[in-house]
């Protein structure tokens, strides 16, 4: 299957993808987005469909490869608040 040209991707479809790709979950995802949980849900599900994907990694690998998604968002942040953020990045945090 070939990947849709970018122009047919919305600004938050792509948003949506790097959020997947930082291993975002549904909630979380909702909650940044100010969305419901629900309608993030459905999101996904629409993308997994018009990708012809079976899950959220399939998506997400699915999007690099075809470009959609640039490298530089993976490894995905480390945010975790009890990190202090000079290890932020480091491979060993």
């Amino acid at each position: 299957m070939r990947a849709p040209p970018l122009d047919r991707v919305s600004a938050r479809d792509l948003q949506l993808l790097a959020m997947l790709a930082r291993g975002y979950t549904t909630d979380r995802a909702a909650r940044e987005l100010r969305l419901s949980r629900h309608t993030v849900g459905e999101e996904i599900s629409v993308l997994l469909g018009r990708f012809g994907c079976r899950n959220r990694a399939e998506l997400v690998a699915y999007c690099y490869v075809h470009r959609l998604l640039p490298i530089d968002i993976w490894p995905p942040p480390y945010d975790r608040p009890d990190v202090p953020t000079h290890l932020v990045g480091e491979q060993n945090a």
